[in-house]
Order: C-alpha cells, then sequence, then structure tokens
C-alpha cells in the first residue's frame, strides 16, 4: 500500500463504517494515481477495517497484481468522464430504499441542497456520465457513487 495513501484509506473507511453507510464487506474507494492508474479496495474488503492487503493497484491497462473491486470499470469510467481524483461507493439504506421509488434525492436541509442540489437516480451504465453533471449520483435499488478531487 503506498504510504500516501493508506491512512486516508483506513480514515475515511472507518467513518464510511462508522456512519452506516457501508456494511461489513460492502463499498468500495479508490484514488487516481499521478501515472494514470489507481488505488482501489480490493474485493470484499472491509472498509472499517482496511489492511495493507486490501488496496490493489490497477495500472492505466487494467491489468493489477491482485484482486481489485469487481466495480473497478465502474471507478475507471468515472476518472475518464470526470477527470475525478477519487471516487467512493457507499450502500446508504435510506437512500437505496428512496431510489427504488423517485428519480432523483432532495437534501432536506439547507447544507446538502448547497453542497449536493439534487441527487439524481440512475441505471448503473449511467453513473459515469452523471457523475460529470454532479459529486454524487444514487444507482436505483443499489447505492450511491461520489467523486471529488481526494477521498
Amino acid at each position: 500500500m503506498p504510504s500516501d495513501y493508506d491512512e486516508e484509506f483506513r480514515a475515511v473507511g472507518r467513518m464510511l463504517w462508522e456512519a452506516g453507510l457501508v456494511s461489513s464487506h460492502g463499498g468500495n474507494m479508490s484514488v487516481r494515481l499521478p501515472d494514470g492508474g489507481l488505488l482501489i479496495t480490493r474485493t470484499g474488503a472491509m472498509l472499517g477495517r482496511i489492511g495493507e492487503a486490501d488496496l490493489v493497484t490497477v495500472a492505466g491497462d487494467g491489468s493489477s497484481q491482485g484482486e481489485p473491486s469487481m466495480d473497478t470499470a465502474v471507478h475507471r469510467a468515472v476518472y475518464s468522464a470526470t477527470g475525478g481524483g477519487a471516487v467512493i461507493h457507499a450502500h446508504p439504506r435510506h437512500a437505496i430504499a428512496i431510489s427504488l421509488v423517485a428519480d432523483a434525492l432532495e437534501p432536506a436541509d439547507a447544507e446538502g441542497r448547497l453542497r449536493l442540489g439534487s441527487v439524481p437516480v440512475v441505471e448503473a451504465e449511467q453513473v459515469a456520465q452523471a457523475l460529470r453533471e454532479g459529486p454524487i449520483v444514487l444507482v436505483r435499488g443499489h447505492g450511491s457513487y461520489a467523486r471529488g478531487d481526494d477521498l
């Protein structure tokens, strides 16, 4: 695990777990590396307890020396479409429930409306395109993807 990122992954993973935004082995996150590759959590990683073996480097051509997240293709598509520096995929239960019956999630508080605006609900193949328009998107019945400059 590159030392520049290990503590950031641990801290953010722990926050996601403590907030109830990921289950024991659900969710994933990545950062774009300067060489065009990415560092991503492995399939089945426990985000609340990330260790050295839980991060996999994926080269720009898609090759890796481990078992990266099953969502690696989504992360790569988001980086290609948006130029973002990090992607987080979580499973916020209440938002997932809303995504089954709504086409957007409207934040209830002023800060949420200011920072996020309306959060669109899309199908999985629309994630990268939707993240060109805003920082977060819900996949109907599945979870959220957020992109930013860093984790």
